[in-house]
């Protein structure tokens, strides 16, 4: 049997690098049947597309609290300061509306811009509460959500499974816990709940990965730095140090002992469960059952290491498939520095594929999914390759922007090494050498991405953008954007684009678990199409996103049915009836019909 699995993984190996040549110079035969067929409908629209008058988004600069609370310094150089900081939309207090966390920088103190007089610790993040008229207030103090050292990420889940979210944020020097009290009342939980990480931690995900119906925690480790660590660039000035001056970490994986009378208590299986055996560089992860056997799975990006994808067997144990399943690497076999990450259906055909952010002078990369946990760079055909070759992308979300059915995709950029100056100003920073415009794409029908929007304020700042968050902020069926910059202000984007269709959100709730169903597949079905997505919030880079799934349907304004495969319940799928477009839908376990799980592929070994 050993023998029979390795001969096929090798086939399999050299099954997926001829596709990828073939399809990177156009040679027929590894293409999906759907995506051609989706293509050979699209007619003869172009894509070299002129939209350099589409406007998606205005900047609400109306909202106060969004300036003062990141700073990094311009002297010292550290590495976690050009690594920036993150942010996040999370329903703090269960009333309906997202509220915002921005992350901190350096440890020192800031000045508390609204109060001259008063100054708060660096180390707590920007809460703000949104009212009930959609304006904020500032509650950074009472909330006291704090950060180890130069702050990096900030991720809200249900970890003791009352009704509320819990907070944890990750540093150059660790993570924090936070248990949610109730009331905007948080307590710093970290020393006792068994979560303990004194690495540069980056992105963290809470996912169910033992099925038990509690939310387990995973750590991504970055490199093993050390403070005053002096590096130069090409001319001989200090610059910022790369990954490559310091050697990588692992992993941790931490499962909740919720199932063992202890609630919100971890216990660290790093080891037990092999994940510790992965020494990379960790910056973004997706946790979702790749591999089509009903099992979480784990997606690492590394910065200039091959990728992690970790599939899990029977046993509770994970082997990282990344090379064999054509994921690790590009096209070429080259590590790239991935920063970003992005699971979405990018293509139409029901799949979950994933999108990286890379350095300048790369390429960004879509991997598109092939069968169960098997992908192909397609990075050359998409449209996106070339476009992202002169930023460095950190942030990403892949949402449908304009509601026309087709998934778009909005990047933030900022350099991490001194390049020429993209923005002049009277006031020249050292930040001006790092700064870079984003980036917005819309998805053609015959599946081409293309840049859009010149006029758009979205794309208006040149900034060393890091941090990228997508929700429904206020509630009217588009996504709006949230962004965290280096040294800069935070900046919200409301979705002002003209609509070209409807749309439908579905937020998945175990009533028995009191929180939204991390992990969830949903599927929405109307006349033939097919629109699937997970509830995934921690993807991206250093963020957390609205848990709620959001759809554009196009024209339709009906759908016939929605699917659901819950992560505790893999082997079913249970269906709730049809219903009407352009509303928010609740769905709850146990309350539709269940149906059998549909064929998607066959599973590798």
């Amino acid at each position: 049997m050993f023998l029979f699995v390795k001969h096929n993984s090798i086939r399999l190996k050299i099954l997926l690098l001829l596709c990828n040549i073939w399809l990177s110079i156009g040679m027929p035969g590894c293409a999906r049947e759907s995506a051609v067929e989706h293509a050979a409908d699209s007619g003869s629209e172009s894509k070299t597309e002129d939209a350099s008058s589409v406007v998606w988004f205005r900047e609400r600069t109306e909202i106060t609290g969004l300036e003062g609370y990141h700073v990094s310094s311009e002297s010292r150089f550290e590495m976690p300061g050009i690594m920036g900081s993150g942010c996040s939309l999370i329903d703090l207090n269960n009333d309906g509306r997202l509220d915002v966390v921005l992350v901190p920088g350096d440890p020192d103190t800031l000045q508390d811009t609204s109060e001259p007089s008063k100054t708060r610790p660096a180390n707590l993040c920007r809460v703000l509460m949104q009212e009930q008229d959609s304006t904020f207030r500032d509650e950074t103090t009472r909330a006291a959500l704090s950060v180890a050292g130069f702050g990096m990420g900030c991720y809200g889940g249900d970890l003791d499974n009352d009704g509320d979210s819990d907070v944890l944020t990750t540093s150059s020097a660790g993570v924090r816990v936070h248990r949610n009290q109730g009331e905007l009342q948080f307590v710093d939980v970290t020393d006792s709940c068994g979560i303990q990480s004194n690495h540069w931690s980056t992105a963290a995900v809470m996912f169910d990965y033992n099925q038990d119906g509690w939310l387990d925690v995973l750590v991504v480790n970055y490199v093993d730095y050390f403070p005053g660590t002096i590096c130069q660039d090409g001319a001989g000035r200090r610059d910022y140090c790369g990954p490559l001056s310091f050697s990588g970490t692992s992993d941790q994986l931490f499962r909740n002992r919720g199932s063992d009378g202890e609630p919100g208590k971890f216990e660290e299986v790093s080891i037990a469960s092999g994940i510790a055996t992965g020494i990379g560089k960790g910056l973004g992860a997706i946790c979702s059952d790749f591999s089509g056997d009903g099992r979480p799975d784990i997606y690492v990006a590394n910065d200039m290491e091959p990728n992690f994808l970790w599939i899990q067997n029977a046993e509770r144990r994970f082997e990282n498939q990344a090379d064999l399943r054509g994921c690790a690497v590009d096209l070429q076999g080259r590590p790239q520095a991935s920063m970003g990450t992005v699971l979405a259906d990018l293509n139409s055909d029901n799949r979950q594929d994933i999108f990286l952010t890379h350095l300048r002078g790369e390429t960004n990369t879509l991997y598109l999914q092939v069968e169960n946990g098997t992908f192909l760079d397609q990075t050359a055909s998409s449209g996106l390759g070339e476009a992202s070759r002169n930023f460095t992308g950190f942030g990403v979300v892949a949402r449908d922007f304009d509601l026309n059915g087709e998934p778009d995709l909005a990047i933030v950029n900022g350099r991490v090494m001194r390049a020429p100056m993209l923005r002049e100003e009277a006031n020249v920073t050292q930040w001006n050498e790092y700064a870079e415009k984003n980036q917005l794409f819309r998805r053609l029908p015959n599946g081409q991405f293309v840049t859009i929007g010149s006029q758009d304020p979205f794309l208006a700042p040149v900034e060393v953008s890091r941090g990228l968050a997508a929700g429904d902020l206020d509630n009217d069926g588009d996504i709006d954007l949230l962004v965290t910059s280096v040294s800069a202000p935070a900046r919200v984007y409301e979705n002002v684009a003209a609509r070209q269709g409807h749309w439908l959100q579905v937020r998945a709730i175990n009533a028995a678990w009191k929180r939204d169903a991390f992990g969830a597949r949903i599927t929405v079905s109307v006349k033939g199409r097919q629109w699937t997505a997970e509830v995934q919030p921690h993807i991206g880079y250093l963020a957390s996103q609205d848990p709620r799934v959001h759809f554009g349907l196009g024209s339709h304004t009906q759908y016939e049915f929605i699917d659901v495969q819950w992560p505790d319940s893999p082997d079913q799928t249970e269906r709730f009836p049809a219903g009407s477009a352009d509303r928010q839908v609740v769905v709850k376990k146990g309350s539709g019909i269940t149906v059998p799980r549909p064929s998607s592929g066959v599973s590798l070994p």
